[in-house]
């Protein structure tokens, strides 16, 4: 049985977060599978003019065919939403992705909580599945949406292979150490901060690098003394040598529903420090350092065991390289692929 997925594109050329790499190598996964029964169309709001054809193919790097919204009944066998619910409602069976539920966990709550819950709560009414990230997100979903557990599936994030592909670490002109991501609040960047303050004075020239943030958020203030760089976004390439020649990926997140960046630095041979919660102690298993949440002294405490004993980060390299490896695009596109079979073939208007 031939199935035609529409993948709602609309986000596709703007986003450079790990949701956007999360679409992008599912749909690269898709593209190379010499299956005739297979068809994926890029839905997207505006009329294909050229160049905005042109630019959802660059976006995601392969010719695909592109549609309207309005089209999806006649050309879709099924509807894949990938970037955190829904923003509009198809006539075809739709699939959700969520990937944490932390719009509705934060508290208290940002102030564009109540708009950014929409898309979670329509998916919530009017998709046949939900995909999630992890067990723990699973959990958290169907607390906040009151969702059935039958209709979660879990299907985890992959790596890519530039990740595993970065250079063995050089020593930097200056130690470092990494924070990847958005300094939203739950992040914890200011955590690392103050973390470093309570350095010994030996370690005093650390560095602080922080990658992937787009100016969405600011920064916490950091002490005049403090070195702090930042990047803006990276390349996978330059991110993965940012990985590899640090002291240490540093992922002080209060709240998370996978830590993608945890993975990717474990490939690149970084070792990492995480806070304690069921997130990250799902993602990173035996292979990381951690710490209880929002607690400098025990991050500032991880970083001076690194820096003291160089066995124990050769180790940490070497275990979360091990740990890293099972975690592909492959397999992620796969598990997508088997939920979005499951729900064309599922009874018209089931929901359990």
């Amino acid at each position: 049985m031939s199935l035609r997925i529409g993948v709602d594109a609309w986000n596709l050329p703007h986003d450079r977060r790990g949701l956007g790499r999360y679409v992008r190598e599912v749909l690269r996964v898709w593209a190379a599978r010499p299956e005739p029964q297979m068809h994926v169309v890029l839905l997207i709001p505006e009329w294909p003019w050229p160049w905005v054809r042109r630019s959802y193919q660059r976006a995601c790097g392969y010719d695909l065919p592109i549609a309207m919204r309005g089209a999806a009944e006649r050309v879709c066998s099924v509807v894949w939403y990938p970037w955190n619910g829904a923003s509009w409602i198809a006539r075809p069976p739709m699939v959700a992705t969520l990937h944490d539920a932390s719009v509705f966990a934060e508290a208290p709550p940002r102030p564009d909580a109540q708009r950014e819950q929409r898309p979670f709560l329509a998916a919530a009414r009017h998709a046949r599945r939900i995909i999630t990230d992890s067990t723990f997100s699973k959990s958290e979903l169907v607390r906040y949406l009151g969702v059935h557990p039958d209709r979660v599936e879990v299907v985890g994030l992959g790596v890519g292979e530039a990740f595993y592909q970065a250079a063995p670490p050089q020593a930097a002109d200056r130690p470092y150490v990494l924070f990847v991501g958005e300094p939203e609040a739950r992040k914890g960047l200011d955590v690392l901060f103050q973390a470093v303050t309570l350095l010994p004075p030996h370690a005093a020239r650390l560095e602080v690098i922080v990658a992937g943030a787009r100016g969405a958020y600011p920064l916490p203030n950091a002490p005049p003394s403090m070195c702090v760089r930042n990047l803006g976004w990276v390349s996978d390439e330059e991110l993965a040598r940012l990985y590899a020649g640090s002291v240490a990926l540093v992922y002080p997140s209060r709240y998370e529903g996978f830590g993608l960046p945890v993975l990717e630095a474990m490939a690149a041979g970084a070792p990492v420090i995480a806070t304690d919660i069921p997130s990250l102690r799902e993602t990173a298993g035996s292979a990381a350092i951690f710490v209880p949440p929002g607690d400098p002294a025990s991050i500032a405490a991880a970083i001076m065991r690194l820096l003291s004993h160089p066995d124990l980060a050769a180790d940490l390299r070497a275990r979360g390289r091990r740990h890293a490896a099972p975690f592909t695009w492959r397999r992620t596109a796969e598990g997508v692929l088997t939920v979005l079979r499951a729900a064309a073939a599922a009874p018209s208007g089931s929901l359990a």
